[in-house]
Parts: C-alpha cells; sequence; structure tokens
C-alpha cells in the first residue's frame, strides 16, 4: 500500500489493458484499473497501522472519518461473484474489490505451497509489467471496497483477466473458506498447527531453493495443492491433498506414472519433522500428531467432511 516512506510502484501491463466491456462480463478475480479504496474510522487513526500517507488528523474520540488510497500497483481484483457483477444496478448496485498489492517473493512462494493466509491469495503476475524484482502480487483483503457500478463504466477503468479457470475455482473456493473457516481451539493452533506450519514454510523454502534435490520431506510439502485438518479432542490429523502435476514436479513419480516408494518415506519424515516441533513448542499437552498425504479421490466422503480447510 501507499505510505510516507515508500512510493507507488504502478504496473502496466504485458499487452494494453481493455475496457470492460472486452470482458464482459465481468468475473470473480479479474484485475481492474483505475479506482480507488476506502477507510472508515472511528477516532484518532495514526496508531492504528493505516496504509496511508496522510492519515487524519485532528480527530476526537468520538468523530467519524473516510479517507480513500490507492493500491501501490495501481490494481484492484473483483471479490464479487460473477452473478452479483451482472446483476442490474438496481438490485445489487455496488461490486466489492480489493488491492493487488505488493509483497517479497519468498512470502509469495510460501502462500503458493501452503494456501495458509486468510488475508492474502498468491496472484499471477504474468500479464504485468514493471513488477520490481524480488516481488511477487497478492490480493489482499485487509483493505476490501464497496464500489458503485456505475464507476466501473468510467473511460480511466480498464481490465485484465489473468486467472485461467482452474486459477478462479481456487480463487472463489479460498474467498469462500475466509468466511467459513471452522475456528480451531486457541491450543490447537498454539501447539500443533503452528508448529505444523512453521515446518513446511522452512521445507517449502527449501523446496524452492532445490527442487528435486531438496531432502524428502521439503519435496512432500512441494507435492500438496492444500491442507485440511480434524481436530478430535487431543487427536490432530492433517491431510495434504496432493495433485499428479506436483507429484511428478517433485520426483514422485516414475517412469511408467506410478507413485514411487520414496513417497511413502517422504510423508513418514515430514510427519516426524512436525511432531518433534510439537514436542520442542508444547512438551507437556499431550497433543497427538497424524499426518496423511494422498488424493482426494482415494478419501472417503465420509472421513473427509470431517476435515476443515487450514488458513491462517
Amino acid at each position: 500500500m501507499t505510505s510516507a516512506t515508500q512510493s507507488p510502484v504502478i504496473l502496466g501491463t504485458a499487452a494494453a489493458p481493455v475496457s470492460l466491456t472486452a470482458l464482459s462480463p465481468l468475473q470473480q478475480g479479474d484485475a481492474i484499473s483505475g479506482l480507488v479504496l476506502a477507510v472508515a474510522g472511528v477516532g484518532p487513526a495514526a496508531s492504528t497501522g493505516l496504509p496511508l500517507a496522510d492519515w487524519p488528523t485532528g480527530v476526537d474520540a468520538g468523530d467519524a472519518w473516510g479517507v480513500t488510497f490507492g493500491a501501490d500497483t495501481g490494481w484492484y481484483v473483483l471479490i464479487s461473484q460473477d452473478c452479483d457483477a451482472v446483476r442490474a444496478p438496481a438490485d445489487e448496485p455496488t461490486v466489492v474489490v480489493a488491492p493487488l498489492t505488493l509483497v517479497e517473493l519468498g512470502e509469495w512462494h510460501d502462500l503458493v505451497r501452503n494456501g495458509y493466509s486468510a488475508r492474502k491469495w498468491p496472484y499471477p503476475a504474468e500479464k504485468f509489467a514493471g513488477l520490481p524484482e524480488g516481488k511477487g502480487l497478492v490480493v489482499d483483503l485487509a483493505w476490501t471496497t464497496s464500489i458503485l457500478k456505475g464507476s466501473l463504466a468510467a473511460p480511466s477503468v480498464h481490465a485484465q483477466r489473468p486467472l485461467t479457470g482452474p486459477n478462479r475455482r481456487a480463487f472463489g473456493e479460498w474467498l469462500a473458506a475466509r468466511h467459513g473457516r471452522i475456528p480451531f481451539p486457541d491450543d490447537v493452533v498454539r501447539c500443533v498447527l503452528n508448529p505444523c506450519y512453521e515446518v513446511r514454510n522452512k521445507l517449502a523454502a527449501r523446496y524452492v531453493q532445490h527442487g528435486k534435490s531438496a531432502p524428502f520431506e521439503a519435496r512432500a510439502v512441494g507435492a500438496v495443492l492444500r491442507w485440511f485438518a480434524q481436530v478430535d479432542g487431543h487427536v490432530v490429523h492433517v491431510f495434504g491433498q496432493t495433485s499428479g502435476p506436483l507429484l511428478i514436479h517433485a520426483g514422485f513419480v516414475d517412469d511408467e506414472g506410478a507413485v514411487k516408494e520414496e513417497f511413502t518415506k517422504a510423508t513418514q519424515r515430514l510427519e516426524t519433522a512436525i511432531n518433534k516441533r510439537i514436542a520442542a513448542v508444547a512438551p507437556q499437552e499431550g497433543f497427538v500428531f497424524r499426518l496423511t498425504l494422498g488424493d482426494l479421490a482415494k478419501v472417503s466422503a465420509e472421513s473427509f467432511v470431517k476435515f476443515a480447510l487450514l488458513l491462517r
């Protein structure tokens, strides 16, 4: 976001941005330029960490205020569902957008590999020009804003459609999961899910750096598309959903298309690494951690409905 100490980096596009009519109808996940974000509050704002160069000043404790500011990239992503985007303004007068903002590339890779943020979603950057070296793009849901649909007709407003069909489905599922996720107990998060994430995060970084030459357990993290968890008292079961392309990329598929025995060893090593971290963080809490990595097609529906998508 824009700030007093860092100038915004306005991204261009690899190809000229098109008019919204060329992308009609609008779809969830489309990138839109030429808009603005709004933040409102009550009372002094300077201590809230707002991403603004100029915070409201002279505000008393009970005073309401509102300010507008731009995304640091100049781009925003449509959050509203497709049906709401095309519905007549009399029935649905606004759409909701969130900014595309810059993060360190390491954080972007972590979001891709772990899928573990309820606030940020890694956005593909192939159609944008001028991305600073070492940076990635994310949709940041901390600063969503309702925009009047009439604003989208302004000649200065343009759009891009970078998301593929699978990208769009994943984005929609992530948005739904943010508001519908199960709130795990604090002690489960502190003693089990946080240590699990710390291990995965470190191993994901090693996999990004070394690929197929990384340790088995790092390649196992790289082979997972999404993570789920089930809590039954002090037993916490985490499930990692693998995919064929990711297994191939991680080197776990042989020339005949079969999953190698190495993948079983990799799963065991990853579970051991996580259990060691849990024991170091919460040795007296008595939690039992179990890990399964596999294809969702091989998991019974009765078992899987007990799991919740992991977001944090």
